[in-house]
């Protein structure tokens, strides 16, 4: 990205911007600013006026107030030929019923500079093939473009962006059609553009896409912006569950140091506790996972660093207390997860290896159990053996055997229920009894 894009005048802009139909405003007095080295996400619920927005700066709508100024120039008294030499557009669906050649659809990036009274040459079509080189798709020139994938398509039409070689490039949901890796390649493309000193302005669903690749986020909601700032900024959980009207947490992508969007379950009606998870190499996953998607309020630890549980929690913004990798877990860290599982309605210990550095998680069960708040899942429901490698930890575990009882998973499910939504619980209680007596 270029040093300080905000000190640069904007390659193009939006001064109160308003579209309006039957006296709707599907975009409404919108103001922006793009800045040459940046890539700017534009993001939103289904409806919010993207693709409108987009239309509008692009200037194949005209707008009923306000104006698009394009390096300084009014759009609208630029002709068409001159716009398309300064701004590119890749939209969410963009039709070739005729069979033109992937390499002929890449060539229509450089009309713009020849014109349409001039056929593309031999330069245009090596430009076309160090494009469909770049974006992956050398191999499949000769192919009609109609025969390929979605995604391999879309990946041709952002290879015609490239020849238009623009300042300032508008994308339209420009991923929906692409696997993983594909929706990776594109938007460091696009990101690598930005770094050419070019403006970027792309549309995105995928918030996870948008907070990694977007220096820039504008949040779209009812025609007008109701955000603009950086990921951090825009995503937030208040802001986001407004708009979208769903719940989401908020963490950070460990792999990227990236905001990380995570759908929340809604609470259900009557849900009245908290359930506290003690695992350890993993063990805790499927259970958080179910518990998380009946919208149940879970907590964890004490987990070491690197453990699969800790990173899950990590991501669910679920509260736990952590130990570094290795570590014994010491009196401090034990008193936080003491505070931790003392506020859950119920406590689970989960299986998995103990051996010093995690002895203090039996204690911990200890405690919950002598205040009849433990269940003890049984080996079948972890993903691990239930192994003890020091004398210490055999013994604790056969005193807690005393103290607490053995659950299998189903098991565990409905005591959670039982614990935190009676009313659930005998639901589903009903339910299997019904179903015992169908099949007799």
């Amino acid at each position: 990205m270029a040093a300080n894009p905000h000190a640069q005048d904007p390659l193009l802009a939006a001064e109160s911007l308003t579209y309006q139909v039957d006296g709707t405003a599907l975009v409404d007095r919108v103001d922006l600013a793009l800045r040459p080295g940046e890539l700017t996400g534009l993001i939103g619920p289904n409806g919010a006026g993207k693709t409108t927005l987009l239309r509008l700066l692009l200037g194949y709508l005209a707008p009923t107030a306000g104006k698009v100024l394009l390096q300084q120039q009014d759009l609208h008294e630029l002709p068409a030929r001159q716009r398309a030499r300064r701004i590119a557009y890749m939209g969410q669906h963009t039709p070739l019923p005729f069979p033109f050649s992937v390499a002929e659809v890449v060539e229509m990036g450089s009309f713009p500079v020849l014109g349409l009274g001039r056929a593309p040459g031999s330069s245009e079509r090596r430009a076309a093939m160090e494009a469909l080189h770049y974006v992956g798709l050398g191999g499949l020139a000769d192919r009609s473009f109609p025969t390929l994938s979605g995604g391999e398509q879309q990946l041709a039409l952002f290879a015609r962006v490239l020849i238009q070689d623009t300042p300032v490039i508008l994308l339209d949901e420009p991923t929906a059609s692409l696997d993983l890796g594909h929706e990776t390649r594109l938007l460091r493309m696009a990101r690598e553009l930005c770094s050419e000193g070019r403006s970027v302005l792309v549309a995105l669903h995928n918030l996870n896409s948008a907070a990694e690749y977007g220096d820039r986020l504008l949040l779209m909601d009812r025609g007008r912006i109701v955000a603009d700032g950086s990921p951090a900024e825009v995503l937030t959980e208040q802001q986001l569950e407004h708009h979208y009207h769903t719940p989401v947490r908020i963490s950070t992508n460990q792999s990227t140091g990236s905001i990380l969007v995570t759908p929340a379950a809604e609470q259900p009606r009557g849900a009245r506790g908290r359930v506290h998870l003690i695992g350890g190499a993993g063990s805790a996953v499927t259970l958080t996972r179910e518990l998380h998607l009946m919208g149940l309020q879970v907590s964890g630890g004490v987990a070491h660093e690197l453990d699969n549980d800790a990173r899950l929690w990590r991501s669910l913004a679920i509260p736990y207390t952590e130990v570094p990798a290795f570590a014994e877990i010491g009196s401090e860290a034990l008193t936080a997860a003491e505070q931790l599982a003392g506020s859950a309605d119920l406590v689970i210990l989960c299986s998995f290896p103990v051996g010093r550095g995690n002895l203090g998680n039996l204690r911990l069960a200890v405690t919950a159990a002598e205040q009849g708040r433990l269940a003890i899942a049984d080996e079948e429901t972890g993903t691990c053996r239930r192994d003890f490698y020091t004398p210490e930890s055999r013994q604790l575990y056969q005193h807690l055997l005393q103290l607490a009882p053995l659950y299998s998973y189903d098991q565990l499910i409905t005591m959670v229920l039982q614990t935190t939504d009676p009313d659930a619980a005998a639901s589903q209680q009903s339910q299997v009894s019904r179903s015992i007596r169908e099949k007799m």
